[in-house]
C-alpha cells in the first residue's frame, strides 16, 4: 500500500497491511530517484536499512516508529557509519558509537537510510558545500534548501525519507523547514540530550525534527523524549510578533501570513498583536555569539589546516576578537529580546510569526533584497529563529504556502515545556490551511 506519512505508514505497519521491508525499498528506490537532482544524501546505508527492516519485520511491533525509515543529519555521530560533519576535515571520519538521540530512535525501532547533508560544521543557513556540492530545493533546483539540516529537509518533503534529526542552533531546523516545504520542530531546549552531536555553539545547540505532518513530528519525539509538562486543554490565544519581528519581510511573505492570520481568526482562534521593540544589534547578536563558541572549538585545527575550511567559514575564522564592550553590548540585546518573548508568553499562549522572511534565495546567493534594501542572506535567513535558540523555547514551523513556486513558513513558539501545546497550534494550522503540493522533483536525470 502507499503512504505518504510516518504517521499513516505506522499505523499500516501496526495493522500488518505494510511491512518494514516494502517501506524500505519503497523509500530507497525514491532516494535513489532523486538524489541525482537533490544530494539530500551524504551517504545511503541501502544495505544497511534492509537489514534493520527485514530484522524488525520478525519482532514484535515495538511502537509508533517500528520499521519507519529516516535520515540522520550527518553532524550527529553513527555508529560504524561515515560521518563527516559537512567538512573535508573529518572525510573518513567513522565513529564508533551512536549519538544518545540516534539510541533512542533505533530502540523505538526506527529504519536509518542513512546520513542528511549538512552545511559545514552546520556553520550556515544554506546546505551548499564548496566541497561536496549543494543540496538543491526540492521546489525549484538551483535554490538553497535552507541549512543546516538542509538535507533532511529537502529529503523529507521530496519523499525520500519519513522523517529526519536534525539540529539548530539559529534556526538550522527550522529555516530548512520553511524554505523547503515541510514541519520542522524544535523542542525545549535539554529535552533531547545532545551526547555524540558536534558542537556548533554549545549554549544554542538543540536537536530537533524534521517531518512530513505535524504528527509526524510528534511521532519523532515520542521516541526521542520524556514527555513534556502535563497541559490542560484550553482554547489557544496567539501573539502574532510584529515590531521588530515585522519589520523585514518580503511582501509575498507578509501577504501570505496575513491569509494565515485571517483563517485562524475565521475559526474562532483569538489574535493579538505583540510588539516586539526594535533592537539595532539583532540579528547580528545571536550569529556573533556563535561567532566565538564555535570559532573556539575550530581555531586550533584552522590554523593547522586552514585549507580543509570553506571560505565563508574560513571569512568567519578570521574576524577579529571583539571587545569586551561589544560582547557585553551584543548580549544585553539578545538578553532584551528574549525577556520581551517571554514576557509576551505570560499572557499568550504561542507566538507566531514567519519563520524566514523571504523564499529560498538561489544557490550562490551572498544578499537578498527586502523592500529595495539589500541584506546579507545569514542575517535575513536567522533573524526570525535564533531569539527563540537564546530563550530555548519550543517553536514548529509549518508549511502555509507556495509564493513563485517556493515555500513559506509560519513560526509558532510556546513557552518552556509547553511543547505540547505548540505543536497543537501547529496542528490547528494544518487544519486552515491546505498542504503544499508534492515538489516535482525530476526523476529522469534532466536536472534543469
Amino acid at each position: 500500500m502507499h503512504v505518504e506519512t510516518a504517521t499513516a505508514a505506522s499505523a499500516a505497519i501496526a495493522r500488518g497491511d505494510l511491512s518494514p521491508v516494502e517501506l524500505t525499498e519503497r523509500l530507497l528506490a525514491r532516494a535513489t530517484a532523486t538524489e541525482p537532482a537533490l544530494h539530500a544524501y551524504a551517504t545511503i546505508t541501502a544495505e544497511a536499512a534492509l537489514a534493520r527492516a527485514r530484522a524488525l519485520s520478525g519482532e514484535p511491533v515495538r511502537g509508533p516508529l517500528h520499521g519507519i525509515p529516516i535520515g540522520i543529519k550527518d553532524l550527529i555521530d553513527t555508529a560504524g557509519v561515515l560521518t563527516c560533519y559537512g567538512s573535508p576535515r573529518f572525510a573518513g571520519h567513522v565513529p564508533d558509537q551512536d549519538a544518545a538521540a540516534v539510541t533512542r530512535l533505533l530502540d523505538a525501532g526506527a529504519v536509518i537510510l542513512g546520513k542528511h547533508t549538512t552545511h559545514e560544521l552546520a556553520w550556515g543557513g544554506r546546505t551548499d558545500s564548496p566541497f561536496f556540492g549543494p543540496t538543491h530545493n526540492p521546489y525549484r533546483r538551483g535554490h538553497i534548501p535552507g541549512g543546516s539540516s538542509g538535507g533532511s529537509a529537502a529529503s523529507v518533503a521530496a519523499g525520500s525519507s519519513l522523517g529526519g534529526l536534525g539540529s539548530d542552533t539559529a534556526g538550522s531546523v527550522r529555516i530548512p523547514a520553511a524554505l523547503s516545504g515541510c514541519v520542522g520542530f524544535k523542542p525545549t531546549r535539554g529535552r533531547i540530550p545532545l551526547d555524540g552531536v558536534l558542537p556548533l555553539a554549545p549554549s544554542l545547540d538543540h536537536l530537533g525534527v524534521l517531518a512530513r505532518t505535524v504528527d509526524d513530528a510528534a511521532l519523532l519525539m515520542d521516541a526521542l523524549a520524556a514527555p513534556a509538562a502535563a497541559e490542560p486543554p484550553r482554547r489557544l490565544r496567539v501573539g502574532w510578533l510584529g515590531g521588530w519581528f515585522g519589520a523585514v519581510l518580503a511582501p509575498e511573505v507578509r501577504a501570505t501570513l496575513d491569509i494565515v492570520r485571517a483563517r485562524m481568526e475565521e475559526a474562532g482562534v483569538e489574535v493579538v498583536d505583540i510588539a516586539i521593540p526594535d533592537e539595532p544589534l539583532m540579528p547580528e547578536a545571536p550569529l556573533a555569539r556563535i561567532v566565538r563558541e564555535a570559532g573556539a572549538f575550530h581555531r586550533a585545527a584552522f590554523q593547522e589546516h586552514p585549507e580543509l575550511f570553506g571560505p565563508d567559514i574560513a571569512e568567519l575564522m578570521r574576524l577579529p576578537e571583539p571587545s569586551a564592550e561589544q560582547v557585553e553590548r551584543q548580549e544585553a540585546a539578545l538578553a532584551r529580546t528574549v525577556a520581551a518573548l517571554r514576557s509576551a508568553l505570560d499572557d499568550c499562549d504561542v507566538l507566531a510569526c514567519a519563520t524566514v522572511p523571504v523564499t529560498a534565495p538561489p544557490i550562490g546567493a551572498g544578499t537578498v533584497t527586502i523592500d529595495g534594501r539589500e541584506w546579507p542572506i545569514e542575517l535575513v535567513l536567522t533573524r526570525l529563529t535564533a531569539p527563540f535558540n537564546a530563550a530555548g523555547l519550543p517553536v514548529v514551523s509549518v508549511p502555509v504556502g507556495l509564493a513563485g513556486g517556493l515555500p513559506i513558513g509560519l513560526q509558532l513558539a510556546g513557552g518552556a515545556l509547553r511543547d505540547a501545546t505548540v505543536l497543537a497550534a501547529g496542528r490547528l494550522v494544518e487544519r486552515l490551511i491546505p498542504p503544499l503540493p508534492r515538489p516535482s522533483v525530476p526523476l529522469d536525470g534532466n536536472h534543469r
